[in-house]
C-alpha cells in the first residue's frame, strides 16, 4: 500500500460523503512533440484548430504551462507521478545499458501513478496510445500500473499506417488481429470513443496519449491537400497531422456531448514537451528553442483545462506544471493527494530516504479560491544535458559545457538577451537554489541518453529559431536559418 493508513481512511471517508455525480470523469489528452505556437488559440496563423480552441475558449488557457522535462519519457514520468523524474532517477529518454537491471529500465516499480491513485478511488481507468514508461518486466506494463484497459504502444513512436503483419500495437497484452481503421490517430480516437461510451456506475479516467505530431512524418492525403500552399514538405505534413489531431478531438467532444458527459468531465489538453523544430518543423514562436533544450521552446507547452461544472473561461498567466495534474485529478476525484514537499517513508527506499512531491491542485487557483502563484519556483535537470530554474520573471539556464545564462521572461520571453552580467546577484541566487534542489533528488540518474544525443543537444542552443508566427502563405523556409548565439 503506497499511502499511509490514515490518509487512505480519510480518502475513503471523503469518497463516501461525495455524491457520485460530483466526482467528474477525467480526460487527459496529450499530444506528442507539438509546438507551442501550432494551435490557433496560441497564435498559429497556418493551422486552424477549432476544436482545441473550443476547449481553450470555454476553459482555462495557461500561457505559462511547463513540462517536467524537455523530452518524452521523463516528461510523462513526472506527469504520471506528480514528482520530477529527477527525484527518482528518470530524467532521460529510456535506454537499457548493460549495467541497468530490468526493473529499473522504466518507471520505478515503487512509484505510484495517477492511475493507481484514481483506481484506488473507485475510477475506471484506461490508457489509449503511447506509454513510453518501460517494457522490460511485467511490472512496467500499463495494466500493472493502475490502468484497467490498454490499447496502444509501449514504445515512443509508431508508424501511422500499421498493418496486421507489421505493427507494435497491443490490446492489453495481445497483438490486434485486425486493423480497425487505416490511420493510427483515427484508430486511437475510435478506441477512446468506445471507452467513454462504455456503461459503468463508476466515473472514469482516460489517458488519451496521441503520437501526433511525433515522427515519422506521415499524414492522410486529404489532410495534406489542405496545406498545398506551404512549400516546405515536412512543415506541410506537420500541419496536416495537426489538422487531423484537431478533427479527432472534435469527434471525441461530440461523443461526450451525445452521452451528456461533457459538463461533468475534467479535460486537460497539453503537449508532452516543446515542438521538435528540426525533425518535424514544429513552430514554438514566440519561444526560442526546441524539444531537448531547456530554453522555453523545449519546456513551455500549451496547457488547457476545461471543466464546465467548475471552471469559467480564463487566461491564466502564472506558471503551472504538468506535475500538478496528480494533485488536481486526485482532489477532483475526492481523494487527498500528498502535499508538495511531503516526506513519507515507503518500501523499496533506503532508510530515511523519503519521496518529495511537486504537485499542486490547480483548481482553487483557477476559480480564485486561492490567490498568488501555484509555484514559487520550478526546476529541471537532465544529467550531461543541462538544468534550469525559473523563479517569478527570472530564469537561469545552465546548458552543459556553457556558462549559465539569465533571462528576464517578463520582458524577453524569447530569451534573446542574457542578463547574467548585469544581474549577477540574481544569477548567483538562482544558481544556489538550483544546486540546493538537486541535492534533494533521491536517486542518481538510472540511465542516460547515448553520447551522440548530448552533442546534438548542445548544437540546438546555437541555432536561430523563428520567433514570429509565419503568415498562412509565407514561402520562406524557416528551418535552414544560420546559427546565432543569444546576445550577452
Amino acid at each position: 500500500m503506497f499511502r499511509p493508513l490514515a490518509r487512505l481512511v480519510a480518502a475513503l471517508a471523503t469518497i463516501l460523503a461525495t455524491p457520485a455525480q460530483d466526482r467528474p470523469n477525467i480526460l487527459l489528452i496529450v499530444a506528442d512533440d507539438m509546438g507551442y505556437g501550432d494551435l490557433s488559440c496560441y497564435g498559429s496563423r497556418q493551422i486552424a484548430t477549432p476544436n482545441i480552441d473550443r476547449l481553450a475558449h470555454g476553459g482555462v488557457r495557461c500561457t505559462a504551462g511547463y513540462v517536467s522535462a524537455p523530452v518524452c519519457a521523463p516528461s510523462r514520468a513526472g506527469l504520471l507521478t506528480g514528482r520530477s523524474g529527477s527525484r527518482f532517477g528518470f530524467e532521460h529518454n529510456l535506454s537499457r545499458p548493460d549495467h541497468v537491471v530490468p526493473e529499473f529500465a522504466g518507471m520505478p516499480l515503487d512509484e505510484p501513478l495517477i492511475s493507481d491513485r484514481l483506481q484506488h478511488l473507485g475510477y475506471r481507468t484506461g490508457l489509449i496510445g503511447k506509454w513510453h514508461q518501460g517494457r522490460s518486466v511485467a511490472g512496467h506494463h500499463p495494466q500493472a500500473r493502475g490502468f484497467e484497459t490498454f490499447f496502444g504502444l509501449l514504445d515512443g513512436h509508431h508508424d501511422y499506417w500499421p498493418t496486421v503483419a507489421k505493427n507494435r500495437l497491443l490490446r492489453g497484452h495481445d497483438k490486434p488481429t485486425r486493423i480497425r481503421t487505416p490511420y493510427l490517430t483515427d484508430w486511437l480516437t475510435l478506441e477512446a470513443n468506445d471507452f467513454v461510451r462504455a456503461e459503468s456506475h463508476r466515473p472514469w479516467f482516460l489517458f488519451l496519449s496521441y503520437t501526433t505530431p511525433h515522427s515519422p512524418m506521415q499524414c492522410k492525403p486529404e489532410d495534406l491537400a489542405r496545406f498545398a500552399h506551404i512549400k516546405n514538405k515536412t512543415r506541410r505534413i506537420y500541419c496536416a497531422m495537426q489538422h487531423c489531431l484537431d478533427e479527432n478531438i472534435g469527434k471525441l467532444l461530440a461523443t461526450l456531448e451525445a452521452t451528456e458527459q461533457l459538463d461533468d468531465t475534467l479535460i486537460v489538453f497539453l503537449s508532452d514537451n516543446g515542438g521538435s523544430v528540426e525533425v518535424s518543423h514544429a513552430i514554438n514562436a514566440p519561444l526560442r528553442g526546441t524539444k531537448g533544450t531547456f530554453l522555453e521552446g523545449g519546456l513551455r507547452v500549451p496547457m488547457i483545462c476545461h471543466w464546465p461544472a467548475r471552471l469559467r473561461p480564463l487566461v491564466f498567466d502564472p506558471m503551472v506544471s504538468t506535475l500538478d495534474l496528480m494533485a488536481t485529478f486526485v482532489t477532483a476525484a475526492g481523494g487527498v493527494p500528498p502535499p508538495p514537499g511531503e516526506r513519507v517513508a515507503r518500501a523499496g527506499r533506503r532508510r530515511n530516504q523519503r519521496p518529495i512531491y511537486d504537485s499542486v491542485d490547480l483548481v482553487p487557483f483557477f476559480t480564485g479560491e486561492r490567490q498568488g502563484q501555484p509555484h514559487a519556483a520550478l526546476y529541471w535537470r537532465m544529467a550531461l544535458r543541462g538544468s534550469a530554474i525559473r523563479v517569478g520573471r527570472w530564469k537561469l539556464l545552465r546548458p552543459n559545457s556553457e556558462p549559465a545564462q539569465l533571462y528576464d521572461l517578463a520582458s524577453d520571453v524569447s530569451e534573446q538577451l542574457d542578463r547574467s552580467d548585469d544581474r549577477p546577484g540574481i544569477a548567483q541566487d538562482l544558481l544556489a537554489r538550483l544546486n540546493a534542489w538537486e541535492a534533494t533528488c533521491e536517486r542518481n540518474p538510472i540511465f542516460v541518453s547515448a553520447p551522440r544525443w548530448s552533442a546534438y543537444n548542445q548544437r540546438l542552443y546555437e541555432k536561430r529559431y523563428m520567433l514570429q508566427q509565419p503568415a498562412p502563405d509565407d514561402p520562406r523556409n524557416h528551418w535552414r536559418m544560420p546559427a546565432r548565439r543569444a546576445q550577452r
